[in-house]
């Protein structure tokens, strides 16, 4: 596993947010996912780049309730809606690249977090997936960014 460190630009982000254990994640993304692209679109914002989730308090048990956020970056923040305009600050992470279904996610954050760890760096308590590439949740060819942000 290769391990980077890399500059995140700052971002404007249209996102929901939920408390929700890891086997309620996909049926709440598969519902919230079209929701946020459709009110992207409604409120005349420009997708500038693949889904995020971020996940706050999330330490891989199934029964535990952790905070996670679902998020598109867009162009800037127009209208009103449902969902709640954030902006990510520009910041560093830690980073690998996972290419598979999603299935196969949890074991590569099982392989990442105690590398990321051993790099002498201080992290913040969050984990992203970014999906750069998405063909399906049991495609093979489905590219995730892994990222445990620096702290300042």
């Amino acid at each position: 596993m290769q391990i980077k460190r890399k500059n995140i630009p700052a971002a404007t982000v249209l996102e929901a947010a939920a408390t929700l254990t890891i086997p309620e994640i996909a049926a709440f993304a598969g519902k919230i996912i079209p929701m946020l692209l459709a009110e992207i679109e409604n409120r005349g914002m420009a997708l500038t780049g693949p889904c995020i989730f971020t996940y706050d308090g999330c330490d891989g048990s199934p029964e535990k309730e952790f905070s996670l956020k679902v998020s598109f970056p867009v162009d800037a923040c127009r209208g009103q809606g449902a969902f709640t305009c954030a902006e990510i600050p520009a910041h560093e992470c830690l980073c690998t690249d996972y290419r598979g279904p999603i299935g196969g996610v949890g074991l590569a954050w099982t392989a990442f977090t105690p590398q990321a760890l051993q790099q002498g760096v201080a992290l913040q308590p969050l984990g992203r997936e970014v999906y750069v590439h998405w063909e399906g949740m049991g495609s093979e060819d489905n590219l995730t960014e892994l990222q445990i942000p620096l702290q300042n």
